[in-house]
């Protein structure tokens, strides 16, 4: 999808009020290309999308001359999907009865059996990063579940590791506009690189990183679509799906404004855990802002990884907004490898809450004499962020100065003013995930505006200790 689908797409969502927003609008051009005679509550079923939301998106589609008919895209809306998102399959490509389970390979895609012979010479698995390569069939298997998903065609494709080389099969179905393999392990790396040369890949390249480091800036907020099959634990989970949410789409600039974008996708295989463990790896899913669209069991098989019983599930996740994330973990010291995390007896999961205290120093004093003013916005922060006030205690104070403390459901939040000295104090305590402090932190810094200020924050909790750090507000 080129960046003018990319805007015009946007502003459709917006205008029907899609809560699925730029994914969701294609989503439902995808269903119309490839099967042109369904009905919106056919295009519901594939969708997921409600039925008037349908007809909302589809009368904005016809506005914008992208489709001729609310039912049908005509000749026009085939093109501009052809060109635009670059869709190949105007049919299914898979037959709807397609169950993950590959006995043959559909005549047309007899081309992935030349992978078979390739694949031996995959570099031997590094057992200490958890590495086990997936058998042929799973190879497949994958690639055809993203094929039938919609999310090679016309898809920016980064594999956070890789060394099953399921990659190569993608890259050689000659439909995505790029793919970037990532890996920490060079021999799995150069071997992939070697191989895309030899099977003539375009648009596929290969970078060396280990994700413990933070992602370069080139690849933050660029890709549609991630694979990954992290380390077997929750540490390692919770690095790859933080990981994940960064190199996905989650923002559009149109005209100098922000839109948000949601629903790109992850395809993340993890292997079986105990209940409690289980537990803990849905919530790591929803900690890092996506959701569980399919769960389908038993779905990998590895020669080898005898430690998940040679096995594991696949996850097919959409991200979402407002994202919990905390980015306070430091992870270049933090284990996250298997060999790694059973040698340690406890760690702590995650923080109580967090704590965050600023100054804002101002040289117009009166600007502080505003109350009413001030209050508007400290409330209108903490609306902002999606906390949710449960009751609000202020005072004036004479001559001047003001206090005001917002009771939260799970935290509180104060703000005190010396309009003599022409400072303001903050005190926020967030049990709602950083990512909310940080907003109520940035609102207040810009319509307040102060010509200094300072923040800091410190985890607060179980196993926590009472250091606190600077926050970046730029």
């Amino acid at each position: 999808m080129d960046s003018e689908a990319e805007e015009t797409l946007t502003i459709i969502a917006e205008r029907a009020q899609l809560a699925e927003g730029i994914e969701g609008v294609r989503s439902i051009l995808l269903t119309m290309y490839r099967f042109p005679s369904l009905k919106n509550k056919k295009v519901a079923q594939k969708t997921g999308i409600a039925i008037p939301t349908i007809s909302a998106v589809r009368g904005e589609l016809v506005k914008s001359g992208i489709i001729e008919k609310r039912n049908f895209l005509g000749e026009i809306g085939r093109e501009w999907v052809k060109t635009k998102l670059n869709l190949t399959f105007d049919y299914d490509p898979l037959p709807e009865t397609f169950n993950n389970i590959i006995k043959e390979l559909p005549e047309e895609f007899t081309y992935l059996n030349n992978l078979k012979s390739l694949l031996k010479n995959r570099p031997t698995p590094e057992y200490a990063l958890d590495q086990s390569h997936a058998d042929f069939s799973t190879i497949i298997k994958k690639t055809l579940y993203l094929l039938k998903k919609g999310d090679i065609e016309g898809r920016r494709i980064i594999f956070l590791g890789d060394d099953d080389a399921i990659s190569l099969a993608v890259g050689l179905t000659n439909l995505s506009n790029e793919i970037l393999v990532l890996d920490i392990d060079n021999r799995v790396l150069d071997f992939i690189s070697q191989s895309a040369e030899e099977l003539s890949l375009k648009n596929f390249n290969v970078l060396s990183h280990d994700l413990k480091e933070p992602c370069p800036n080139i690849i933050i907020n660029n890709y549609d679509v991630v694979v990954m099959d992290p380390p077997y634990t929750n540490e390692g989970l919770r690095l790859f799906l933080k990981r994940a949410g960064q190199v996905l789409k989650s923002y559009i600039k149109i005209n100098d404004k922000i839109h948000p974008v949601i629903g790109k996708k992850c395809l993340l295989s993890f292997g079986n855990k105990p209940p409690e463990e289980m537990q803990k790896l849905q919530t790591s899913i929803l900690d890092h802002s996506f959701i569980i669209n399919e769960m389908i069991p038993d779905f990998n098989h590895y020669e080898g990884a005898s430690i998940i019983g040679k096995f594991s599930h696949l996850y097919y996740l959409q991200s979402i907004i407002n994202s919990n994330i905390e980015p306070t973990i430091n992870y270049t010291t933090r284990p996250i490898y298997t060999s790694e995390v059973r040698s340690i007896t406890e760690y702590p999961f995650r923080p109580v809450g967090f704590h965050f205290v600023g100054e804002m120093h101002f040289s117009n004093q009166e600007l502080l004499l505003e109350n009413d003013n001030i209050q508007k916005i400290f409330i209108d922060s903490l609306t902002f962020a999606d906390l949710t006030i449960l009751d609000v205690y202020h005072h004036n104070y004479h001559p001047y100065g003001y206090s005001a403390i917002a009771i939260l459901k799970t935290s509180h939040a104060a703000i005190h003013t010396w309009p003599e000295h022409g400072y303001i104090s903050i005190d926020i305590f967030i049990c709602e995930g950083y990512s909310k402090g940080l907003k109520v932190i940035k609102f207040l810094k810009n319509k307040l505006n102060p010509e200094k200020f300072e923040f800091s924050y410190v985890e607060r909790g179980k196993q926590t200790t009472m250091k606190y750090k600077p926050v970046e507000v730029e």
